[in-house]
């Protein structure tokens, strides 16, 4: 079972992911967060598989809080998302350090496992 943080300001948004996930079989979302400035403390303490986060937040963006959770574990595995499809984005996520971003309207909880099992075949290689 792969534990996932999920962190949007948007509840319908966090509903939907988790349906997704629940849907696809093998995640649990171990806890849920409105913004940026707590990803890091909330992933310290709970150290989960993998982390969806929007990119448009209060308080702290998720281009910020990948650089504050890579702080913490530079293995970890975030995917971003937004309501906009931008290029720019995509390259900022990348930047920051992000596994992936994708728009929320196409995101893929599948793409989220392959990068999870991904980081696990690494950390075992290593």
């Amino acid at each position: 079972m792969y534990r996932v943080l999920l962190i949007d300001d948007q509840p319908i948004f966090r509903d939907v992911i988790r349906a997704m996930l629940d849907k696809a079989g093998g995640f649990e979302v171990v806890a849920e967060r409105e913004d940026g400035a707590h990803a890091s403390s909330t992933y310290q303490e709970i150290l989960p598989d993998a982390v969806i986060m929007d990119v448009q937040m209060p308080e702290m963006n998720g281009f910020e809080a990948v650089g504050t959770i890579l702080g913490i574990d530079p293995q970890a595995v975030v995917v971003l998302t937004s309501m906009k499809q931008d290029d720019e984005y995509e390259r900022l996520a990348i930047e920051a350090g992000a596994a992936a971003f994708y728009p929320k309207r196409h995101l893929d909880v599948e793409v989220v496992r392959d990068l999870i099992e991904k980081r696990h075949q690494q950390t075992v290689a290593a």
